[in-house]
């Protein structure tokens, strides 16, 4: 039961003014009476008039008091809470925004104790006890408003769809939700519940939104008072680093890393780990002061492809937790070319744009063993190997430096086989794309077993003469014939079938994105020949949540459309790319992140003030609003859990109608002459 006017409670100073008459002197006056009889009587007449005499119980004195006492109770407008009474329309707005995936508390909880899993709780609550006749619709706070259901009153069909919900981490459509939903309620007997735990960006609330039903917020979850967040991270290269390098781990690293982290709670004591392609390459240990950014910086960072950095110890909310970043790869392509001296093939790799270092032959030291060239700084992005593979690069440094770059290999130690006159069959593949070869490109092939990864692209006579393939994540190259065995360098294809070789062999290194809002829409370059393309999760939330992979988005005819949504799941993400021949295409990496709006800790003040109720229409709709003081007018209401299932019924009438009782039944008592 509940109260509408306290204040009418002074009126209840009419229930000791009653009593006060009461116990008040009637004066009479003298006279002689001849009767003994009759003196008696006027004895205790006068008696029962003596001023503040005892109370006596009287049913006149209490139906006086109770019915004075009704009219006090009515005065204050009381109500009871009555569930599932509403007949009309019901719009229940589900805010799936990323904020509602907070924990309660940092630590042990799973996401079936989030925001989100409490709002589906009580939204199945309110399906559950919803009035025979209300019928309801369900809006969706995401991305984007969605109706999900309208005007239902099927409750099987309400939980499934609410159980159903999930969070949206793009940034969340506010005020077009809102609008939609009172455009819904425009011009009918309905009312609005809003499930959200307030935490809405400044600008969703700064533009009022006229509701001509009653609304009520609904506030999910407890108060969140402390969160620690990275707003920016970045690696670059360090200064005077020539454009294109990737620095080198056993120097140490040339590579810079920032963070920028917030810390809206307390002073706190945190730690960033930062990893470098999965490995533990840094961390540091810092005081984030109370409402301030801190800047964290990394020196001599080795190289890695892909950079995440973590924040700790986990907070309630921790989509901001952690961040990813990528080298850029700028500059040209880096080709080392590990040659006794072919002027045709160093010219052609140079006329593909890629910066062009030459391996000199090692010089044999006094004991008559070959010495090792020492290994450049900056690593390269293919080796290209023609001839016989040096012994120095058997083993050590440089063999592990040869299995971890993309690798083309003409030649080889055999002397090879004579060919005769035979067919030569061009398979379709990357690196022989725009290409048709009509005649032998040498007249000898070495013969040398092709291995399991190996994918013929070029035949003389039914005997393999190249082929390619990707050996532990790496794209091969192996041409079986000695370029000097032949005139193809001399050919004006030969320019084209090196600058495929190279592209082609360049598709083993992925090209950073960068950082995107989840769902947020990309230019991606993706080549003609492509069939197909899809965004794996590889690390972070993404992974670690079990999001499925996502197919490219494609056009109408068919064809992947550069235009690509990124994915809806923060975390990193891999764009796997393969042509229409089945070989693989270069790749994409990137770094979803959910809206850094909804990272903030404090409710926006001004989402009550936002819904306020169309000036122009009649208050009867307006009932269950609430009026703010100081307010013009009545304002959306805020409710907790168990309140929204409830509806107000005024028992007004029905103390009336027991007043108008009790003046019959003091009337018959004063009739009846016990008045006194």
């Amino acid at each position: 039961m509940g109260i509408g006017s306290w204040m009418s409670l002074w009126f209840a100073l009419a229930l000791p003014v009653i009593i006060i008459l009461y116990l008040f002197k009637r004066i009479y006056i003298d006279t002689p009476v001849p009767s003994h009889m009759l003196w008696r009587r006027v004895l205790l007449n006068m008696e029962a008039n003596r001023p503040w005499q005892k109370l006596q119980n009287r049913l006149l004195l209490w139906l006086q008091l109770l019915a004075a006492a009704l009219l006090v109770l009515a005065l204050m407008q009381p109500f009871i809470w009555k569930t599932g009474g509403h007949q009309g329309h019901t719009v229940l707005i589900a805010d799936t925004s990323a904020s509602m995936m907070a924990l309660p508390q940092a630590a042990e909880e799973t996401e079936d104790d989030s925001k989100l899993a409490e709002m589906k709780h009580k939204l199945n609550t309110y399906v559950r006890e919803a009035g025979a006749g209300e019928e309801i619709t369900l809006i969706r706070l995401g991305s984007r408003p969605e109706v999900l259901l309208t005007r239902e009153n099927d409750r099987e069909a309400l939980s499934r769809t609410i159980d159903g919900l999930s969070a949206d981490y793009g940034r969340a459509a506010y005020h077009e939700t809102l609008s939609l939903a009172a455009a819904l309620t425009r011009g009918e007997e309905g009312r609005v519940f809003l499930y959200t735990d307030t935490r809405w960006p400044e600008q969703a609330g700064d533009a009022g939104i006229a509701f001509e039903v009653p609304v009520q917020i609904v506030s999910i979850g407890p108060e969140q008072t402390t969160n620690a967040a990275i707003e920016q991270f970045g690696v670059k290269r360090s200064a005077g680093e020539e454009p294109g390098s990737t620095g080198n781990e056993d120097s140490g690293g040339a590579h810079y890393g920032v963070a920028v982290i917030r810390n809206d709670g307390p002073a706190s004591e945190l730690k960033l780990d930062l990893y470098g392609d999965g490995k533990l390459i840094a961390s540091r240990d810092f005081t984030a002061d109370p409402g301030r950014r801190t800047t964290v910086e990394f020196n001599s960072l080795p190289s890695a492809e892909v950079y995440r950095l973590s924040l700790k110890p986990e907070d309630s909310y921790s989509l901001d937790n952690e961040s990813f970043a990528f080298l850029e790869q700028a500059g040209a392509t880096k080709v080392w070319l590990m040659s006794k001296g072919n002027l045709f093939l160093e010219k052609a790799l140079q006329l593909t744009g890629a910066q062009v270092t030459r391996i000199t032959e090692a010089k044999a030291n006094g004991t008559g063993t070959a010495e090792a060239p020492p290994i450049p700084e900056s690593k390269p992005d293919v080796i290209v190997i023609e001839g016989v593979l040096p012994d120095y690069a058997a083993s050590g440094a440089w063999a592990k430096l040869l299995a971890e770059t993309p690798q083309w290999t003409i030649g080889g130690a055999d002397e090879g086989v004579d060919l005769e006159h035979a067919e030569t069959v061009t398979a379709k593949h990357p690196v022989t794309r725009y290409l048709q070869f009509k005649e032998p490109p040498a007249g000898r092939l070495i013969g040398a077993p092709i291995p399991a990864w190996g994918k013929p692209i070029l035949t003389v006579g039914g005997k393999t003469a190249a082929y390619a393939g990707t050996e532990n994540g790496r794209p091969k190259l192996v041409f079986l014939f000695r370029l000097e065995d032949g005139d193809l360098t001399l050919k004006p294809e030969f320019p084209v079938l090196v600058d495929n070789a190279v592209t082609w062999l360049k598709s083993g290194m992925r090209t950073g994105l960068g950082r995107a809002a989840a769902g947020a829409e990309l230019d991606i370059p993706v080549a003609q020949d492509a069939a197909t393309a899809v965004w794996s999760p590889m690390d972070g939330y993404a992974l670690n949540s079990g999001a499925e992979p996502i197919p490219a988005v494609r056009m109408k005819s068919g064809a992947l459309s550069a235009k690509q949504p990124a994915p809806s799941i923060p975390g990193l993400w891999r764009l796997d790319v393969t042509g229409s021949d089945g070989e693989a295409q270069p790749g994409y990496w990137l770094a979803v992140a959910a809206d850094p709006l909804e990272s903030v800790t404090a409710p926006h003040q001004a989402l009550l003030t936002a819904l306020v109720a169309d000036p122009g229409q009649p208050d009867s709709g307006n009932e269950g609003m609430q009026s703010e003081p100081g307010s013009n007018g009545p304002s959306a209401g805020s409710s907790e859990a168990g309140d929204v299932q409830r509806a107000e019924a005024p028992l007004l009438k029905w103390i009336v109608l027991l007043v108008l009782l009790l003046i019959l039944a003091e009337w018959g008592v004063y009739q009846r002459g016990r008045s006194i």
